[in-house]
């Protein structure tokens, strides 16, 4: 009987033991093709930076600044991987802790994370980021490089380099002020632009606002995030009079980011008038672009407004008509007779 329970538990410790190893070498591997699929995406995530538990530095600015989507303004903690946009005023300020600085110019969109050289047996800290657009200007520590990735090109800079790398009609410019830095040109990456929700046509109703929206992939058909899209109206405004956007910036261009599932999203406010014209989505600094035609039909009367007016109107002749009945009952309703006492 020991002998037997003895083999049983043999057998269980082996069995938990290559249950253990499978699990182990399976999330090894799927880690590992996940970085394959685009090395820079998976060490600008917290994942595959291989960073500390804390955060990698903080932002300042005195404006409002744009972080993930979110305004901000003053300081903000940095956990790796945030999608950070300077404003169109000011500048934004980036310390990485043990790296360096990073200042953002005016309008600049990018992304950083802390991560540790492999190429070296110093294991030196590294900056990786990539820039979409505008400009950077960085400033490395003696004990800390970088790669950073913009427009197609990847550029890496020595220990303790100090140079500025810029975004402009889709190419990418560096100039090196200290250090070395040594770009490596890449293959472009390839886009694919679909609609939403909707075909090659939309309508809408004069004086109406409709959503649009846009998904960007790969081509491996994987949604792209963190991508600017520019949504352009044909000619000044469109030949309808509409408008993309909201508010006080609404005009006939606007651009908007693509979440985590490759979507972006704008509004359109038709004009007064019935018309056709289109719209494109371009890829911000690419020729990768989606055309959409929009066609606007006449406003009906019963829109909203009219139908209040309506009532309004209906509810103010039904007193007057009141009014002018009541008087007439009280001209032909005879009046009573008088008693006179003789």
């Amino acid at each position: 009987m020991e002998e037997i329970g003895l083999m049983t538990k043999i057998r269980y410790s082996a069995t938990g033991l290559m249950l253990i190893l499978t699990l182990t070498f399976g999330v090894t591997l799927k880690s590992v093709d996940a970085a394959g699929d685009n090395p820079i995406e998976a060490r600008l995530t917290r994942a595959g930076a291989g960073s500390s538990v804390g955060p990698i530095g903080r932002l300042v600015t005195t404006r409002s600044a744009m972080v993930n989507g979110r305004a901000v303004q003053g300081e903000e903690l940095l956990w790796g991987g945030e999608l950070l946009q300077a404003p169109v005023t000011g500048n934004v300020f980036v310390s990485l802790d043990s790296i360096g600085q990073v200042t953002l110019g005016s309008g600049a969109v990018a992304r950083f994370n802390a991560s540790r050289s492999a190429q070296d047996d110093a294991a030196r800290r590294l900056l990786v980021g990539s820039l979409s657009s505008g400009e950077i200007d960085v400033r490395l520590n003696n004990e800390a490089g970088a790669y950073i990735e913009a427009a197609g090109s990847g550029f890496t800079a020595t220990p303790g380099s100090s140079f500025s790398l810029a975004v402009r009609d889709g190419r990418a410019a560096v100039v090196s002020r200290i250090g070395e830095v040594t770009e490596q040109t890449q293959p472009q990456r390839r886009y694919i632009l679909r609609p939403v929700g909707f075909g090659s046509t939309i309508s809408v109703r004069a004086r109406t606002t409709r959503q649009i929206q846009i998904q960007v992939t790969d081509e491996n058909d994987k949604p792209v995030p963190d991508v600017p899209i520019i949504f352009a109206l044909a000619g000044a405004g469109g030949k309808f009079g509409g408008a993309l956007g909201s508010g006080a910036s609404a005009g006939s261009s606007a651009t908007a980011t693509t979440n985590a599932l490759g979507r972006a999203t704008m509004q359109f406010t038709a004009g007064d008038s019935a018309g056709a014209d289109s719209m494109t989505a371009t890829v911000k600094d690419t020729n990768y672009s989606l055309r959409v035609n929009i066609s606007v039909t006449p406003a009906t009367f019963w829109s909203a407004r009219n139908t209040l007016l309506t009532i309004g109107i209906a509810a103010a002749a039904g007193v007057a008509i009141g009014i002018v009945v009541t008087r007439d009952e009280e001209q032909v309703r005879p009046k009573p007779p008088i008693d006179v006492k003789p």
